[in-house]
């Protein structure tokens, strides 16, 4: 099965506002709408996921971003890996996915910090 089949309504709607930012951009309006003719909605997607996280996440070339994660609880338990960047990205990740985000969103910092906010508004359910 792959990636595309897998994806929740969560990852979809990240995917989605993904797209709609990154085209904003003019330089990579082109490029995305060229992958999606040429590669199917899901490659474009992807490519602008990586767009809006290497933009907003601000990672090092060389180091993973959170969407690239595969295995959070292995990468964690390799321990930190200093400028390699897997595990500050699996740790990213993780509370991603606690705080009911996507791997695919936007900007997470910004989303975790959102979600951090509602939290101690919304009531437990009986």
């Amino acid at each position: 099965m792959s990636r595309r089949t897998e994806l929740s309504e969560v990852d979809r709607e990240a995917l989605e506002r993904c797209l709609k930012i990154a085209r904003a951009d003019p330089e990579e309006r082109e490029t995305i709408d060229r992958i999606m003719r040429e590669d199917g909605w899901y490659r474009a997607a992807d490519f602008a996921c990586y767009h809006c996280q290497m933009s907003l996440v601000r990672p090092r070339l060389w180091q993973p971003l959170p969407m690239d994660i595969q295995d959070i609880e292995g990468t964690l338990a390799k321990g930190d890996d200093g400028l390699g960047g897997s595990y500050r990205a699996a740790l990213l990740l993780k509370r991603m996915l606690r705080a009911g985000l996507s791997r695919y969103e936007p900007d997470p910092v910004r989303a975790l910090d959102a979600a951090k906010r509602r939290a101690p508004t919304q009531q437990p359910a009986a």
